[in-house]
Order: C-alpha cells, then sequence, then structure tokens
C-alpha cells in the first residue's frame, strides 16, 4: 500500500509540475508607436497613416508632404506635388519590373531593345495621366507643415498598360510579333500586387 501512496503522490506532484508548465504565456503587448501620441496644429493626434500607408489591391495610397509654402494652400499644392511625384516613381518601377520579368522570361533576346522602347512609353504615357489622383484625408503637424494621404486607382495603371500595348503592337506589328501582351498585362497585375506595393 505504501508503494501505491508512493506511486500516486508522485503522480500527483507530476501532474501538478505539467499542468504549472503549461500555464498560457501572456500575450506580448504591442508597444505603441509614440509617434502616435503626437498632437499636430489643429489638435489632432498623428494617424497611422502617416507611420505606413493603407495598402489595397485597388487603390495604391502615397503620402505626400507639403513643406514648402507660406500658406495651407501652397502647402496643399506641394504635398499633391510630392505625392504625384511619388506615384510616377512607383508607376515607373512597377511597369520596368514587369518589361524587365517578361523580357527575361520571354527568351526573345532580339526583340530586347524593342521591348525596352515599348517599356520607356508606357512608362511616360503611364506617369503622365494622373486621372483619380485624389486626397483622402490630410494631417498638419505641430510645426505648421501639410501631409496628404493620397490615393490612385490601380486599375487606371492596367488601363494605361493596355492601351500603350494596343497602340504598340499596332505601330510595331512586325518588330512587337513576339510579344504576348495577355502574359505582360498578367505579369504588371502581379507586380501591382506584391506586398509592399
Amino acid at each position: 500500500m505504501k508503494k501505491s501512496t508512493i506511486i500516486t503522490l508522485s503522480l500527483l506532484i507530476l501532474t501538478a509540475f505539467v499542468f504549472s508548465g503549461c500555464k498560457s504565456k501572456p500575450e506580448p503587448v504591442a508597444e505603441e508607436d509614440p509617434r502616435s501620441k503626437i498632437v499636430g496644429a489643429e489638435g489632432v493626434a498623428r494617424p497611422n497613416w502617416m507611420n505606413k500607408p493603407p495598402a489595397s489591391n485597388d487603390l495604391y495610397y502615397v503620402v505626400g508632404d507639403g513643406r514648402i509654402g507660406m500658406t495651407q494652400s501652397a502647402q496643399q499644392g506641394t504635398a499633391r506635388n510630392d505625392g504625384l511625384a511619388k506615384l510616377a516613381q512607383w508607376k515607373e518601377a512597377v511597369v520596368a519590373d514587369t518589361m524587365k520579368n517578361y523580357i527575361e522570361e520571354s527568351g526573345t533576346p532580339g526583340n530586347t531593345q524593342t521591348l525596352i522602347y515599348f517599356q520607356q512609353t508606357t512608362i511616360t504615357k503611364s506617369t503622365a495621366n494622373i486621372e483619380g489622383f485624389s486626397l483622402e484625408e490630410y494631417w498638419i503637424d505641430q510645426n505648421g507643415i501639410y501631409h496628404g494621404l493620397f490615393s490612385y486607382p490601380k486599375a487606371n495603371l492596367k488601363k494605361d498598360f493596355e492601351v500603350n500595348i494596343g497602340e504598340f503592337q499596332r505601330n510595331q506589328a512586325a518588330a512587337f510579333a513576339d510579344f504576348k501582351a495577355q502574359e505582360a498585362f498578367k505579369l504588371l497585375e502581379a507586380q501591382m500586387n506584391e506586398p509592399g506595393r
């Protein structure tokens, strides 16, 4: 009987250790970004989009800063121009990556020069088209600097790309016969939806 009591006690102690080791650890508390406690000139706390613009499959977001200008209206214009410059950089990067990947995957080195010309034409035309670029929100920081969150419909870049493919195919039919427009269009869509774009 003494053996069974010792075994039972040992099992109870072992079970207690097992359950005490299984205690759920407290969830790590997400550290609050100290920048969110900054209050701007209008008494509004710094919005999250100042730290990281939102991500979306339909819209591309960019923050434009209006550091130049004596009036708020002038700063708004500067912020819009800054946002447009960032939008143009994004468009250029997406189209260039799409075409680079297409050139590498298509295995048509004879058409590389033609494809690069198409890439440059597409970048030029699509960066010029800013239809749909609009202000979503703004925030004025404690120094009086205007910051705007702007959005741009990704579908508009797709539209520009598709129009340019059509024009290029008509104008460069012989030199561009190997180019598979639909494949390039799918690559563009994939590039636009990559994380961080």
